[in-house]
């Protein structure tokens, strides 16, 4: 790629929302905010989440074949925040959050927007990202509101 920065501005401007990926396997759990969330079909339902290689919640999702995206909205900052925080040792992602219990018992983010559930149908990895499809199989309006969005001024980091 002979013009790189160009390009990457260019990225930037593509919108995407943002989300919380939440996963579990056996007793582990955890979640993982994500920009790269799209819908990918209307018969069956699906959606695609693309998650950096580096990221523990991926192995989960690929053990349980199983994960919630929980929709941000554009008044969920303290959410959003929250998902910044560097962990204490031995303290759970979840700790100080409300959250029910969805589909084999992963969380769900009750001050979330929306929630969608999903079962694994398939997994490619791309680069540094594994990209996973899918299908929906439950959904529901939590706390209701607009959904975030942003661009980025470079499309090469997050």
């Amino acid at each position: 790629m002979k013009n790189k920065k160009e390009v990457g501005k260019a990225l930037g401007r593509v919108p995407s929302g943002l989300f919380v990926i939440t996963a579990r396997h056996q007793d582990r759990e955890d979640a993982v905010l994500a920009s790269w969330v799209n819908q990918c079909s209307f018969d069956p339902p699906a959606l695609t989440i693309a998650l950096a290689l580096a990221r523990p919640a991926r192995m989960l999702v690929e053990a349980s074949q199983a994960f919630i995206v929980n929709v941000l909205g554009t008044k969920s900052n303290d959410l959003m925040k929250h998902f910044f925080k560097t962990l204490a040792p031995g303290a759970s992602i979840f700790d100080g959050l409300k959250v029910a219990k969805g589909f084999h018992d992963i969380r769900i983010l009750r001050d979330a927007v929306a929630c969608v559930e999903c079962e694994l149908r398939d997994q490619t990895t791309f680069g540094d990202h594994v990209l996973y499809i899918g299908e929906i199989v439950s959904g529901k309006i939590l706390k209701g509101g607009d959904p975030y969005f942003h661009v980025r001024d470079n499309g090469f980091n997050y």
